[in-house]
This record gives structure tokens, C-alpha cells and sequence, in this order.
């Protein structure tokens, strides 16, 4: 699936042109005012300090731009949770790297390094002066692009899954982070059914990429994956769990390992985590399923189920009744948010939770 994803990609990028792209403008000199003005974009007039651009810290905010990316507030903190801007359909997402950028977030926070989760990784980090967090092997990807940037290494290189590691980098919130599983296809259970993404959009024809959307692309299509990350963030009475990936935790030899540690950092009050994943055409939301029933959130957000690249993917509304019946399934039932693209992109609101003081 991979392989067909980067021909796919590589076709895209040959119907364009060669335009240079992705380079992030310089920042105004009213920095102060450009603060406000992105972080008023991103999480909403009524959640940032229209003086100064604090974010309110009595709230948990998650503003999602795509695919598992999400800008987050948190006890004060913005940071960000991935980082790539879907830019296959032009208009589809309404932000850039840029404005990500001017959120002036202290962390980026990488799941794993393929091109849907961090193509945007580097070009932010440089613009905001922001400091990656990531596996051994996402770090040193990112400082081979730029051995200046700044990264933090939360999981060692080749480390077994379900090892955890505590994060101590992010003021004022704690940080754990799990290494898991990428998804993958694995042979069918029977247990729910495959999911295939069904009708294809037609975005390619109201929305097509232009040149400079492709040349950003296609550098990234074959970034490779590093491990993949979840993380808890606690911060007063109040955790949350993200994570940009289901891997086959029901088929794997790790999976035991993985769910048990899932349990571990469980129950939480909020858990964003990804829903489509490879296996989901063997094995349908088996995978989401299982992880959703360890975590035992309290809250659940999906992700990575909209519609950000031809052929892989359709809008969110396309999976959403199999998402519910598939709930039904398990022991565990959070209360569920759905996010459907493009409405609940950069809708701060949808995704916020208290802050529960201990």
C-alpha cells in the first residue's frame, strides 16, 4: 500500500510543474499583532487574550487542520500534534504552515514522520523557533534536512513497542510517550467488515493541486515512518491521549504489550486517535476498536478519516456510520465528537474539554 501511495504521488507530482514551494514567508514586524491575529484564527476569538494571544488556560483545545494534526492548548502551552497542512486539494484546509507557524507553538510533537504527519514538521519548526519531539529515528531524519533544529528524543532508536518514556520538556503539563505500532494489512478476522474508502471524492476535479501544492508535496512522499508515538499529556486533573496511528494490536505479537500499557495510561478524560489505518480493508475498524476499548476515554475524538489525499481517502461522512455500528461492538462507550471535513477544521470548540483542577 505504501509503494502504491509514493507512485500515486510521483504521478501527481510529474502532471506539474517544477515550481520551488514550501519556503515559509518571513514574519511581520508587528509580532505581537500577528500573534493574536493566528492563534484567533486557529482556537477562536473566545479562547485567546485579544492583547496579548494567550490561550486561555482553564480549557483543553484541540483545532484540527487535517488528517491526526491538531494545534493544541493546554494549561497555558501551544503546541502542535503533527504537522502537515493537506495541500493535495488546494481549498480543502483552511491554514497554511505559515499561520501554524505564527501560532508560535514551543513543541511539535510527531506521531511518525510519514508525509500526512509531518511534511510541514521542519518548515514550522524553523519559521517558530519550535522544538520536535519525536522517536530517535524521527530526529534524525528531521536533523538531516537541518542539523540545527532542535529535537528531543522520547522513544531510542529501534525501541520495543510498548516501552513508555516520561517527557519532561513542556512546562507545566506531564508527557508520556508510548512507542506502538504503524497500521498494517493483516488477514481477516471476520470480526468487523472491511472498510474500503468508497465513493471516490471528486476533488481532484473541483479542487485540483496546481503546480506549487505538488512541488511542496512531492519532496515528502517518501518520508519514511520512524516508529510511531502516542502520547498522554496531563496537565492539573485532566489527561488527554493522541495518537496518529491504529496499529494491528489484535494480530501482532506487541499487541498484548501495547494494549496492556494502553490500559496503563487509561482511563483518560479525552482520547484523539486516529480511526484509518491499512488494515481497515481486511479488517475493517477492528484495529480503532481495540484501542478505543483500552484507553477507556471518558471523550473520543476521531481522526485521520477525512478526505486528504486521492484514492487513500474520502471525506469523513463516508466512514461515520461504520465508526458508530463498530462502537457498539466493544465494552467500552465514550461519549464520541465527530469531526466531519472541512466544518470542524480549525473548530477549536468541538474538540474542548475543562481543565480539572487536582
Amino acid at each position: 500500500m505504501r509503494r502504491v501511495l509514493v507512485v500515486l504521488g510521483m504521478v501527481l507530482a510529474l502532471v506539474g510543474s517544477t515550481v520551488a514551494g514550501g519556503a515559509l514567508p518571513a514574519g511581520r514586524a508587528d509580532a505581537a499583532s500577528e500573534l493574536v491575529a493566528a492563534r484567533t484564527a486557529v482556537f477562536g476569538a473566545t479562547n485567546v487574550d485579544q492583547a496579548t494571544g494567550a490561550v486561555r488556560a482553564d480549557r483543553v483545545l484541540f483545532s484540527w487542520f487535517g488528517v491526526a494534526n491538531f494545534a493544541v492548548a493546554m494549561g497555558g502551552q501551544v503546541f502542535l500534534v503533527d504537522a502537515w497542512v493537506p495541500n493535495v486539494y488546494p481549498r480543502h484546509v483552511p491554514t497554511t504552515p505559515a499561520q501554524l507557524a505564527a501560532l508560535k507553538p514551543s513543541h511539535i510533537f510527531i506521531g511518525h514522520a510519514h508525509f500526512d504527519h509531518a511534511a510541514d514538521a521542519v518548515d514550522i519548526a524553523r519559521a517558530s523557533g519550535a522544538r520536535l519531539v519525536g522517536s530517535a529515528e524521527h530526529c534524525g531524519f528531521f536533523r538531516g534536512q537541518d542539523a540545527a533544529l532542535r529535537c528531543d528524543v522520547v522513544s531510542a532508536a529501534g525501541a520495543r513497542p510498548a516501552s513508555t518514556t516520561t517527557y519532561r520538556g513542556l512546562p507545566g503539563i506531564e508527557v508520556t510517550a508510548l512507542r506502538h505500532l504503524h497500521s498494517q494489512i493483516k488477514a481477516p478476522t471476520g470480526a468487523l467488515p472491511p472498510l474500503l474508502p468508497l465513493p471516490p471524492s471528486d476533488k481532484l476535479l473541483t479542487d485540483p493541486p496546481g503546480p506549487a501544492e505538488l512541488a511542496r508535496l512531492a519532496p515528502h512522499l517518501n518520508d519514511p515512518e520512524g516508529g510511531s508515538m502516542a502520547y498522554k499529556f496531563t496537565v492539573g486533573g485532566t489527561s488527554v491521549l493522541w495518537h496518529d496511528s491504529v496499529g494491528p494490536v489484535s494480530h501482532d505479537p506487541a499487541g498484548p504489550a501495547i494494549l496492556a500499557a494502553l490500559r496503563r495510561l487509561g482511563p483518560v478524560d479525552l482520547h484523539v486517535g486516529a480511526i484509518q489505518g491499512f488494515n481497515e480493508i481486511a479488517n475493517g475498524l477492528h484495529d480503532a476498536m481495540a484501542y478505543i476499548d483500552a484507553v477507556g476515554a471518558t471523550v473520543f475524538v476521531p481522526s485521520h478519516h477525512d478526505d486528504w489525499f486521492p484514492v487513500l481517502a474520502t471525506p469523513a461522512t463516508g466512514r461515520e456510520a461504520a465508526f458508530f455500528a463498530a462502537l457498539k461492538t466493544i465494552d467500552h462507550s465514550p461519549q464520541v465528537r465527530y469531526l466531519r471535513d472541512p466544518a470542524d477544521y480549525l473548530n477549536p470548540d468541538r474538540v474542548s474539554i475543562p481543565v480539572n483542577r487536582p
